[in-house]
């Protein structure tokens, strides 16, 4: 197109423009005589003269707007009949009354009286936004419309000029003709930071990440910790005396400095009177338990305690009466406060409905105290409603209680007033993943909180945590030698085929049913006592279904609970299976954890278990308190593993087995056993969770597996060493692998500076350790991970010398170290566990390059 066409082009539309500015200049002509014959009009006749003087023009163009507005809203909204049928009535109903004034009223000379401008109602909305007579809201009523409109163009023709020259007035009027004489709408830079804000809110939201809080250490409230004092029976005990009961108390091992003397009575606790009745006649707790024994008067001297004891020792126990104690002595939560005071984590929603339901036995009608269970899967809703008034107990799994922390920007649950943390079932919690949550959790408490871990099982990484976490814990482990419960009688099975297996379970099932029938049958009187209940473990939902289903044929009344199910579903079952006589329950691994029913005198495991942990807590379900009970294991001839973990743990009842069965036995964890040396099978260490961890093991597994095949293959020796053992920390029972891990060479350092404080710092070489892991320790990641764990600083130092040489003169650089530096002991050591864990990591991944080096 040429330039005289463009220019004719904009001719006319500039022409177009002027007659539409004509328009305007009428109706503004228009406007001044109706306001000049208001002037000279009494208030009575305003209504009437408005009305004569409206033009029939005006009328006919509201008209089209409206049709056109009314078309345009049918286009793009759905179709609504009924506030349509009912739109006329609300008309009706919001008619207008026509304005009546006083005769004798007389207007002052000189003087404009303004037109009267009724309320806007919804209904009268639209219209006025249609009728372009009315002038702008913004604008005043003797203010020129038309000028308004004209300098707000001029304004955003500035605005645009002002980031670029490319706009002319032109393109200003072609862009109003196009949206049919409205005005444009301005981008306002405001809007958009405001909605670039509530975006960024609405992620933070998503991702429930909860706020790290500050503790000022001067503006916290002090708060009461020590609740125990010893008698002077307990107090004059010797040291040999100590050590004796310990042994008696079922071999309790203390790790920790100024550990209390443990009790071997109720009375030497000093409870309140209330609590000793709920204990001795209510609940029927004649005597303690070895973990009670030491945890209870460690507990309430103020100390963080680590505990660590089988199934069904009373652990529960173990803090629930300190936890009482210690929030009664707290002071009363105020009005705007919701609590709480004390804080309950377990790692499943069955486990912390059953402390739920203890810590209600124990409250029983204080009203002091208050206590609210919170899971996912329950009504959130009624959960806030109780919070709102304010609780001082609160049990909750991780996930809901990240969920209260993080409604209402963080104002609904405050953990300012939290000064008692328990963490149950800690080693499940972390290896189902819920490791970030719990970090994210103690970084919002205060400090000087006191906290204690328990479990049966006490891994590494949660080692670590308690390092992280706990002030100085005492660690009390209860029978470490054997975790199996010495009350439960276990046995076994070796099945040919799957469905000789399901045989098996069927006729274990008839047995036990038959045995409670013929107890009913030689006395009446046993009716009491009857209730033999039955778990059946197996390993997914799906054999789960399909098993239910198939004992369900059999004539059996099954209640099935796994992670699959409903919530509702889950707890029905659960309350059903507690409340039905000589019931049974089948389940997955989700009820292996925390279960507390007494009345389980079976446990069947019909799928092989993969690791230690697993069939300690699995054959805990049974045997509870002072009760026995019984554990059957049901193998195949391919589960290895299972038999190898059986032979180490039914050592001592192995020659109560049938001896063809023992046979079998035997030649599947030898075979097992075998492999683990040669590299062929490894005995897993955990129970598999859906953490980021059990990712990075099960990779180092399938790496070492691999690496432990082309080693075979090839038939050479990738290291000439010999294999170093790594012990299983859950039950002293491990595996071996041809990693050889070297020591780290380090020295902590104590520094006392001049304004009184403290400083460590530790030296650790790493000059000497092979490139890949040089590279794995002192990389920024690594050392970024360090110092957020530890709070530590952490810096290379020196220069990387080849092997054989060092540093010849003073004045050279020493070897390649890094620096540690902390303000306390612990974090250096901390520091110290985690780069091992590193160093870990790289041996592996040299020796991974080795077998990858080879040529097959």
């Amino acid at each position: 197109m040429s330039n005289g066409d463009e220019l004719a082009k904009k001719e006319e539309l500039l022409k177009a423009r002027r007659e539409k500015l004509s328009k305007w200049k009428s109706q503004k002509a228009r406007q001044d005589v109706i306001k000049a014959k208001i002037a000279t009009t009494s208030v009575n006749e305003h209504v009437p003269i408005i009305e004569k003087i409206e033009d029939k023009a005006f009328a006919d163009r509201r008209k089209k707007l409206q049709a056109w507005k009314l078309k345009k809203r049918k286009e793009t909204e759905p179709e609504a009949p009924e506030p349509i049928s009912l739109k006329p009535k609300k008309l009706k109903k919001n008619k207008k009354k026509k304005l009546t004034f006083d005769v004798d009223y007389e207007v002052p000379n000189n003087q404009v009286i303004p037109l009267f401008k009724p309320p806007i109602s919804s209904n009268d909305k639209i219209k006025l936004e249609s009728n372009d007579i009315l002038p702008h809201p913004t604008v005043r009523a003797d203010s020129d419309a038309l000028d308004c409109f004209m300098s707000k163009l001029n304004k955003q023709k500035e605005e645009y000029d002002s980031k670029s020259n490319k706009l002319t007035s032109i393109d200003i009027l072609d862009g109003d003709d196009e949206n049919n004489g409205e005005d444009d709408p301005i981008i306002d830079d405001s809007d958009e930071k405001q909605a670039a804000h509530y975006k960024k809110i609405a992620k933070m939201k998503q991702l429930k990440k909860v706020t790290e809080v500050k503790y000022n250490k001067t503006e916290l409230e002090p708060f009461q910790k020590q609740f125990y004092t010893e008698q002077e029976d307990v107090h004059k005990m010797t040291t040999e005396q100590v050590e004796e009961l310990r042994l008696d108390l079922d071999n309790l091992v203390i790790k920790g400095k100024d550990c209390p003397h443990p009790v071997t009575r109720w009375s030497q606790l000093g409870l309140s009177t209330s609590l000793m009745n709920i204990i001795t006649s209510t609940l029927n707790f004649k005597q303690l338990t070895p973990i009670q024994a030491q945890a209870l008067p460690a507990i309430m001297s103020g100390r963080d305690v680590i505990g660590i004891s089988k199934t069904g020792s009373g652990k529960t126990i173990s803090y629930l009466l300190p936890l009482i104690r210690h929030i009664k002595a707290q002071r009363n939560l105020e009005p705007e406060e919701t609590g709480p005071l004390g804080l309950i984590l377990a790692p499943t929603r069955e486990l912390a409905q059953q402390i739920y339901e203890e810590t209600v036995n124990f409250i029983g009608k204080d009203k002091e105290l208050s206590c609210v269970c919170c899971t996912g899967g329950s009504e959130l809703k009624e959960q806030i409603r109780i919070l709102k008034r304010g609780v001082k107990i609160l049990v909750a799994t991780p996930g809901r209680f990240i969920d209260l922390l993080t409604l209402n920007v963080g104002k609904l649950v405050n953990t300012r007033r939290v000064t008692f943390v328990v963490i149950d079932e800690a080693d499940r919690l972390f290896d189902m993943g819920f490791e970030p949550q719990i970090t994210q959790i103690m970084r919002s408490i205060r400090p000087d909180k006191q906290c204690v871990l328990f479990s049966a099982t006490f891994p590494n990484k949660l080692r670590s945590f308690a390092m992280r976490v706990l002030h100085k814990p005492l660690s009390i482990t209860v029978n470490s030698g054997n975790m199996v419960n010495e009350n439960i009688e276990q046995s076994f099975k070796v099945c040919d085929s799957a469905s000789d297996k399901f045989g098996v379970l069927i006729s274990i099932l008839s047995n036990q049913i038959n045995k409670t029938t013929q107890y009913l049958q030689d006395d009446e009187n046993l009716d009491e006592q009857s209730d033999e209940k039955t778990i059946v473990f197996v390993a997914s939902q799906h054999i789960c279904d399909f098993v239910e289903k198939q004992l369900i044929r059999n004539g059996f009344e099954i209640f099935s609970i796994h992670a699959g199910k409903q919530y509702q579903e889950r707890i029905s079952n659960l309350e059903s299976f507690k409340k039905t006589k000589n019931s049974i329950l089948l389940c997955t691994e989700v009820m292996s954890r925390g279960l507390n029913v007494p009345e389980v005198s079976l446990v069947v495991i019909y799928n092989a278990i993969k690791t230690f942990a697993q069939y300690v807590h699995t054959t805990g379900r049974t045997a509870r308190g002072v009760h026995h009970g019984k554990a059957v294991s049901i193998l195949e001839p391919d589960d290895i593993a299972a038999a190898y973990i059986l032979t180490k743990a039914m050592h001592n009842q192995l020659e109560k087995q049938p001896v063809q069965q023992v046979t079998k036995l035997r030649a599947m964890s030898k075979e097992f056993e075998d492999g683990m040396k040669n590299g062929k099978y490894m005995l897993s260490k955990g129970f598999g969770g859906k953490g980021l961890d059990n990712l990075d093991s099960k990779r180092e597994q399938k790496e070492l597996k691999e690496r432990k095949q082309y080693e075979n293959i090839s038939g050479e020796s990738v290291t000439k060493k010999e294999p170093v053992k790594e012990v299983d920390n859950e039950t002293n029972n491990g595996s071996e692998e041809d990693v050889i891990i070297p020591k780290l060479e380090y020295t902590i350092i104590k520094e006392d500076n001049s304004d009184g404080s403290v400083i460590y710092s530790a030296n650790i070489n790493i000059n000497d350790l092979p490139q890949l892991v040089r590279w794995e320790m002192s990389k920024n990641v690594t050392l970024s991970f360090v110092k957020n764990e530890t709070g530590c600083s952490i810096t290379n130092k020196g220069r990387y010398y080849p092997p054989g040489q060092g540093p010849e003169t003073e004045k050279d650089p020493p070897k390649l170290y890094l620096l540690i530096e902390g303000k306390e002991e612990k974090d250096i050591v901390l520091s110290i566990n985690l780069l091992e864990e590193k160093l870990k990591e790289g041996m592996k991944k040299v020796e991974y390059q080795t077998i990858k080096s080879h040529k097959f």
